[in-house]
């Protein structure tokens, strides 16, 4: 089984959105060719919900694509124009006035209050934490220079880091892009869940689910490289099966980090989706690519309280 990468699942929950709060301004000349078609594309990462009052459509979010990647594919383009609210895991301008405020006051940045805050040291097991100061030391850092902070906080930093080098603008992801144009064209914009809300869920993690989140993290960041080209091409060809191999790899075993970064959420956010499918208007549901893909998903949830689920 091919190894995934955080890219897709990720980036609104830690690493790719803590980029775009912090407004990250690189170039994508280091970035990998990784816009190349392999013949018409037919289907989409998009998903038309029927069966309520008013259509929603579904479209999982990538992170990695480039200014010359946009208009994307009719279909994606046409389901946004439709769309008078369009729904987001969180409001982005929320995420990046939280992160300023947790920059200009680090002590109050963890994820949730606790008797002894933990650390990755402290936290995570002595093998994370030696791959940690690996990757640290091959980036020309000192390996102890994220010690101080939770495990968590550390999957963004280290993912962040390695994106980074890639040039990677998150200015352009799928997200960010379409959240900049609901508000141009005053669009309705509903988050599914808080800012507070997404980091409690990371913070609710015991020790062991942190570790987990940090050893997938650095197992993904160790072929981000090689594996992106595929992801974007199964992306834009709307590849559910070849998504699913990238998407699932990296919870193998990991059950815990599984259910509460994923399960968990999908099971929150789909009653909100069923009052969007219950209004007067159509809307547009914008998330992680790997929220959408298999059987816990948000696609299957719907399809089980019997809505008509197609996709594009």
């Amino acid at each position: 089984m091919r190894h995934g990468t955080k890219v897709l699942w990720a980036g609104t929950v830690v690493a790719v959105l803590w980029a775009a709060m912090a407004g990250a301004d690189v170039g994508d000349e280091r970035l990998p060719d990784i816009v190349a078609e392999r013949g018409p594309v037919t289907r989409h990462t998009l998903w038309k919900i029927g069966g309520g009052k008013s259509v929603v459509y579904l479209l999982g979010s990538i992170h990695v694509l480039r200014r010359q990647n946009y208009p994307l594919e009719r279909p994606i383009e046409d389901a946004f124009d439709q769309a008078k609210v369009v729904a987001f895991e969180i409001d982005v301008d929320e995420a990046r006035a939280s992160s300023a405020r947790k920059a200009s006051a680090p002590e109050t940045a963890r994820p949730v209050a606790r008797a002894k805050p933990r650390t990755l040291r402290s936290a995570v097991s002595p093998k994370t934490h030696a791959a940690v100061e690996a990757y640290l030391a091959e980036a020309g850092l000192p390996g102890s220079a994220l010690d101080g902070f939770p495990p968590e906080s550390v999957a963004g930093m280290l993912t962040q880091m390695e994106l980074r080098k890639l040039g990677f603008d998150p200015e352009w992801g799928a997200d960010v892009y379409f959240y900049r144009r609901a508000k141009k064209y005053g669009k309705t914009i509903v988050p599914l869940e808080t800012v507070e809300e997404q980091v409690t869920a990371l913070g609710a993690l015991s020790e062991r689910g942190s570790d987990q989140l940090l050893q997938a993290t650095l197992q993904e960041i160790a072929t981000m490289r090689t594996s992106l080209r595929d992801l974007v091409r199964a992306w834009k060809g709307g590849e559910v099966d070849v998504l699913a191999t990238f998407l699932n790899d990296p919870f193998h075993g990991r059950l815990e980090a599984y259910q509460t970064l994923l399960v968990e959420r999908n099971t929150r956010w789909v009653p909100k989706i069923e009052t969007l499918l219950g209004g007067d208007v159509p809307a547009m549901v914008i998330v992680g690519t790997a929220h959408l893909i298999g059987a816990d998903s948000v696609v299957a949830m719907l399809a089980a309280n019997g809505y008509e689920v197609t996709q594009q």
